[in-house]
């Protein structure tokens, strides 16, 4: 899969691999992670209900497999077979209200709180306790800065400084390709999860 396929007439399934779908504001450049898509996610959603092309670019993150309808077969599943409903329209809740909380955390809070709010949504597993302290994320433990600056509305420089910052704090571990957190309870704070910890720190709007 390559990072210019567009989703016109056909209904992807991803089986293997990551893919991003990023929305590109073409007079700044700027690029925004509408939707980070895993084994059993589907696009396009949109198109496949209106019918109407969509500005939207799939970037893969890693080696990706697909599975491919052609939007009308998708179509006729819809109208005929009530069971392929009841497997997709809870899928189609589930994409809305990622989309309704996208647009919450972009009007509501900062970066450092998006990117705080990003990384405990991926901890893996959040029933779990932590091994060796540590508290592993899934989907987003791997990539770059750039990439995790698209999944929430800002810049890679603004999202290296804050990690730069989690590390000489000890809140986080990070290296080449792997993230992990050290002391969730600060990260938790950062997304809001945790109101009256660490009343004395203040965030800046980036």
């Amino acid at each position: 899969m390559t990072g210019d396929l567009h989703a016109c007439d056909r209904f992807y399934v991803v089986t293997k691999g990551r893919v991003e779908l990023v929305r590109t504001d073409y007079s700044t450049g700027r690029e925004l992670t509408v939707f980070l898509l895993h084994p059993g996610d589907a696009f396009d959603v949109i198109t496949l209900l209106d019918g109407k092309a969509h500005d939207i670019t799939p970037m893969a993150l890693d080696q990706v497999d697909l599975l491919s309808v052609p939007l009308v077969t998708v179509r006729e599943w819809i109208e005929a077979h009530p069971a392929f409903n009841r497997q997709f329209l809870p899928y189609l809740g589930h994409q809305m209200r990622a989309l309704e909380e996208l647009a919450t955390n972009l009007a509501f809070h900062d970066t450092i709180t998006r990117l705080g709010k990003l990384i405990t949504h991926h901890l893996l597993p959040n029933h779990l306790p932590a091994f060796d302290g540590m508290h592993p994320i899934r989907l987003i433990n791997d990539i770059s800065h750039e990439a995790l600056a698209r999944m929430i509305g800002s810049v890679r420089v603004v999202v290296s400084r804050h990690i730069q910052q989690w590390k000489e704090e000890g809140v986080v571990s990070a290296g080449r390709k792997k993230l992990v957190i050290q002391e969730l309870e600060r990260v938790l704070h950062k997304s809001r999860k945790i109101q009256e910890a660490f009343p004395n720190q203040k965030n800046s709007r980036k």
